[in-house]
């Protein structure tokens, strides 16, 4: 499956707001998404944990993102598709967002062993002030990891966001 994930210009601002925040640690959350059509999902909110990062290495525990989540959940409501987890995201400001070797062992690990079938990473990086890199993977159970589609909704040349990225071949 190619996942694509539309990200509204509200959510891409509370992203470069968080980047910010963390400055030179590695940050990231929980991605909460409405399913619009089949692969075809749209961003609703964001978890975050500015704390456990690194320079190197961001940990996605539960506890902070739980009740985040229920909040987002609880706000969206009233949308007509499903909201659900989607995936995590993290940052990367010392490294190009591409999933290192313990990312994608992580993400495949969840999938094939411990949670939902498939789950979307998105890796971000804040490059001065606005622009953000980001690459999107969807890991599902049975399957290599694939690269997916970021689109921003609105988006004018000028937002300051790139995308590029081809997952390995294993």
């Amino acid at each position: 499956m190619t996942l694509s994930l539309t990200v509204p210009r509200s959510q891409l601002e509370k992203l470069q707001t968080h980047l910010k925040q963390g400055g030179k640690r590695e940050i990231g959350g929980w991605l909460v998404a409405e399913q619009t059509a089949p692969g075809k999902f749209e961003l609703v909110g964001l978890t975050v944990d500015l704390e456990v990062g690194t320079r190197d290495r961001f940990d996605s525990l539960p506890e902070p993102h739980s009740k985040q989540m229920d909040r987002i959940l609880l706000e969206s409501s009233g949308r007509t598709g499903r909201v659900d987890y989607l995936g995590e995201w993290h940052s990367h400001p010392a490294f190009p967002p591409i999933p290192s070797e313990i990312d994608v062992a992580s993400m495949t690990n969840m999938v094939e062993y411990s949670g939902p079938s498939f789950a979307a990473l998105v890796i971000v990086r804040l490059m001065g002030s606005a622009s953000i890199q980001a690459t999107i993977t969807t890991f599902q159970r049975g399957q290599l990891p694939k690269a997916g589609q970021l689109i921003i909704a609105n988006a004018v040349p000028e937002a300051g966001f790139s995308e590029s990225w081809q997952p390995p071949e294993l």
